[in-house]
């Protein structure tokens, strides 16, 4: 994996959180995924997410976020079965990706 592709999947807080999600949880439906981000996004704005917030989700993971992953070698996605796996990671991927979605939260 290059450095760019590297830097550029993890420069978005989605794919920050896809990772700590898939860190976390392991394999993951895309449709949980899309779920999990839609939530993440009502909690930070404080209001209720709609299922039009779950769509936008869905469709920015389907063609922007996953493939992105998957081209830097973050994550597997069989695109038949919808299943999100995370690659092996250095620890110190690992840590990064936890400490940024965490400091997020504080």
């Amino acid at each position: 994996m290059s450095e760019d592709r590297f830097y550029d999947a993890l420069s978005s807080v989605q794919r920050r959180r896809v990772l700590y999600h898939l860190l976390e949880e392991g394999e993951t439906p895309i449709e949980e995924l899309a779920t999990v981000l839609t939530g993440w996004e009502a909690t930070q704005r404080g209001t209720m997410s709609t299922p039009a917030d779950h769509t936008k989700h869905h469709l920015a993971l389907h063609h922007i976020h996953l493939p992105l992953l998957v081209e830097a070698g973050l994550v597997a996605w069989d695109r038949e079965s919808g299943a999100v796996t995370p690659e092996s990671l250095e620890p110190l991927v690992r840590d990064i990706v936890r400490r940024s979605v965490e400091a997020s939260r504080s």
